[in-house]
């Protein structure tokens, strides 16, 4: 029987991402990162430090665990995302190819030394888009609003580097016509996790605005523009090849929209802007090219357009190809 890779059902796209995962967390990095704890921060002023650093000091001390919670977290975060694309038919098509699509892009992940808490990161940014595209439709979403900008602020204090993606909660409120209401719980929702962090640290004996204070540093040490230039050869070759797709899937869309429902439209819309985002992710100071962590949930939105918009022939040949050049990039490199 044919095969038709722009219209995987659910049980051949679930195999391929099992065996991507498998093949990922068989191949992590084993480098450990020194977590950064402080940033410059008076220790006395900081009893709850940095969350990042702690996500590693805790896959330094525990491995098994650390895998374990990995794979449920990339599990769940394909399964999200493929679950929303089907329920918003957002390709005009049956198909669950964003599963392993976002499986694929998150091979570049698992060989930086960080790896553990660049998933954590990915999936905190899941719960947020999902979050986002689910508030629009008729009537409030008060809910999915404060949840899409609470997961978002817990993404940023995990990831401080990922400062910009902050403007994905404006864009997504705009782009979904949200009430003026729906905008102040949703940044209700992205205040909440830093002014708790702010109370719990001074409530321990530390000072409230070190928490403040820690993120900002952590934006900002470091030169700007630096992440490209110190990557590794295999980690640019991986990030300029997925953004050349990105980009060829983006001009796909753009040509195409006018075939695609409303809710489609706006969701596909909101993840090309999301792109932007990721990329202006990695110029930031001392940032590195872990924004593939980054870039995997719209991409794994994207990439779908490219692989239905094509020929089929085309599809059938690029689709393996895509997939062999990221497993062996994997296997070459970890």
């Amino acid at each position: 029987m044919h095969f038709n890779v722009a219209r995987q059902p659910l049980i051949p796209a679930f195999l391929s991402l099992v065996i991507l995962l498998i093949l990922a967390l068989c191949n992590t990095a084993g480098e450990l990162v020194v977590p950064n704890l402080y940033a410059g921060i008076v220790p006395e002023e900081l009893p709850l430090p940095a969350w990042g650093g702690k996500l590693e000091a805790f896959r330094a001390a525990h491995s098994g665990w650390a895998h374990t919670i990995a794979a449920f977290c990339l599990l769940f975060s394909a399964l999200s995302i493929g679950r929303m694309t089907a329920r918003f038919k957002l390709y005009g098509i049956s198909t669950f190819i964003a599963m392993p699509l976002f499986m694929l892009c998150m091979l570049g992940v698992v060989t930086n030394p960080a790896w553990f808490s660049l998933i954590i990161t990915a999936t905190l940014l899941t719960l947020a888009v999902k979050n986002c595209c689910y508030s629009f439709r008729n009537g409030f979403s008060f809910d999915a609003t404060f949840r899409g900008g609470l997961y978002l602020a817990l993404m940023l204090l995990v990831m401080p580097k990922a400062a910009p993606l902050a403007l994905m909660l404006p864009i997504a409120l705009v782009q979904f016509r949200r009430t003026t209401r729906e905008k102040m719980v949703a940044f209700c929702g992205l205040a909440l996790p830093m002014l708790t962090w702010c109370y719990l640290n001074w409530a321990l004996g530390g000072s409230f605005t070190a928490p403040v204070r820690l993120f900002c540093a952590q934006l900002c040490e470091g030169s700007w523009f630096t992440g490209i230039l110190t990557s590794t050869l295999n980690e640019q070759i991986f990030c300029a090849t997925l953004f050349v797709l990105d980009l060829f899937a983006v001009i796909l869309f753009v040509a195409n929209s006018y075939t695609l429902s409303t809710r489609s439209r706006h969701t596909l819309l909101f993840a090309s802007h999301l792109l932007l985002l990721a990329v202006c992710s990695a110029l930031m100071p001392n940032a590195t090219l872990s924004v593939v962590a980054l870039l995997a949930i719209p991409s794994a939105l994207m990439l779908p357009v490219l692989f239905i918009r094509i020929r089929g022939g085309l599809a059938q040949i690029l689709y393996p190809v895509v997939v062999a050049a990221a497993v062996a990039s994997l296997l070459l490199f970890s």
